[in-house]
Parts: C-alpha cells; sequence; structure tokens
C-alpha cells in the first residue's frame, strides 16, 4: 500500500491586512486583544485539512508574512518594536519579508506575495493556498494558482467601527473573494471563540492575569505570597 504523502500548505499572511484586523480587535471591539499568530497558524492548518483532506490529520505548513513596510534597519531607525515583533512570528514559525516600496501614507498591501507564491507553485512546492487578505490588490493570484494546480483558501475579514464622526468599513475585495476556491469569514470565527476561549479555535491571544504583590506580613498576611487577580 503506497504511503500516504503530507497535505503541503504555504500561508501567506498579507501584513497590511493583519495590521488593520488588530487595531479592530485591539481598540475598536470588546475583545481589546489582538491575534495570536501561533493559534492563527494552527487554526489555519486545520481548516486547510478540513477543506483539502478531510479525515486526515496529516500536514506541513510554511507560513509567510508579508509586512507592509520596508525594512526599518536599512534607514537606522529605532527598532526595539519590531525586533520584539519579528521574534514572535519567527518563533511560531514565519519568514518574514519587508516590502520593496511602500505608499504615500507609509504602508500598503506587499506585492511580493505574488511573485514568491508563484514561484512556490512553479517549483512544486505546495499543494493548496492559504491566504489571509481582504486586498483587492491580490485579487489575479488565485487564478494564477489554480491554473498552476494549486487552490486557495482565503481568509477575509468585514467589519465596521465608528471613528471620530464617521464610520469605517473594511471589508474583503469580492473580486478577491470570487477567485478563490473557498472562502472563510474570519470575522463570524472570532466572534464565536472570545480570548477566553481555551479551545483550538480561538484566535486570540489569552488575557492576562495581573498578579499583585501580597500586603507586608504586619499587615494580616504571610509574606512572599502573590495574588493573582
Amino acid at each position: 500500500m503506497p504511503k500516504k504523502l503530507p497535505l503541503r500548505i504555504c500561508f501567506f499572511v498579507d501584513g497590511f491586512t493583519l495590521k488593520k484586523v488588530n487595531e479592530f480587535y485591539r481598540f475598536h471591539h470588546p475583545y481589546h486583544s489582538r491575534i495570536d499568530f501561533r493559534s492563527l497558524k494552527n487554526w489555519a492548518r486545520c481548516e486547510a485539512l478540513r477543506v483539502f483532506a478531510p479525515g486526515t490529520h496529516f500536514a506541513l505548513m510554511e507560513g509567510h508574512y508579508y509586512h507592509p513596510y520596508k525594512n526599518p534597519r536599512i534607514h537606522g531607525y529605532n527598532t526595539e518594536g519590531m525586533t520584539a515583533f519579528e521574534r514572535e512570528l519567527r518563533f511560531v514559525g514565519f519568514d518574514i519579508h519587508y516590502a520593496q516600496t511602500v505608499g504615500e501614507d507609509g504602508g500598503e498591501p506587499n506585492l511580493t506575495m505574488i511573485e514568491d507564491a508563484l514561484m512556490f507553485a512553479s517549483f512544486k512546492r505546495m499543494d493548496v493556498a492559504v491566504l489571509l487578505s481582504t486586498q483587492g490588490q491580490y485579487k489575479p493570484l488565485p487564478d494564477r494558482l489554480a491554473s498552476m494546480g494549486v487552490p486557495t483558501l482565503l481568509l477575509g475579514w468585514n467589519f465596521s467601527y465608528p471613528k471620530q464622526d464617521r464610520w469605517v468599513h473594511w471589508k474583503t475585495d469580492g473580486g478577491l473573494r470570487e477567485n478563490c476556491a473557498y472562502y472563510v469569514a474570519m470575522n463570524s470565527v472570532a466572534d464565536k471563540h472570545p480570548p477566553e476561549d481555551k479551545s483550538l479555535a480561538c484566535l486570540f491571544q489569552p488575557k492576562r492575569r495581573t498578579a499583585v504583590r501580597a500586603p507586608r506580613p504586619w499587615m494580616g498576611y504571610d509574606a512572599g505570597l502573590l495574588r493573582v487577580g
């Protein structure tokens, strides 16, 4: 009996979209949390298996994060926050790709993703692609991958929130959605699994519990204890 090969998944994350999603959940959504990269990657792997290889649990996934900004080290900027961010991404297995050019407002979708995805497909490095994005700039990619025998699972978001005196509406581009083999409305998934959820479907960083230093022993408590609130 021939040995069953693993499903090879390439997970492409549009950093521009994920930045907007994190801003929404941190500042405008009642969760006041942000997406956890390890949870996101694990969820995408399970969903790709469910869609493309139901009944199996054997997959190899590589993750690629496409940053909306240029590498700040090239310009000698303070990179302490960026270093911590990169460390978190690399720790859970994402390769980071900085933008070659940026828009006037300092950030836009990193279109290097299209070139890389097509190159991976041409070298037979993946069986399926998972794309996290809402941006119409990537609309041609799923069709081109499909012509090379690689279907695409799209993870998109739709949300609205008030900002100052207007409403901000963020939605997945219709053309991008139609060109993909499968689409998942991630806002619906996220709404079902708050940060306190311990299941594998939860996408968020768990809310931190604050450690409070115990009062001094002369205040009626034992020394050295911590109360967790």
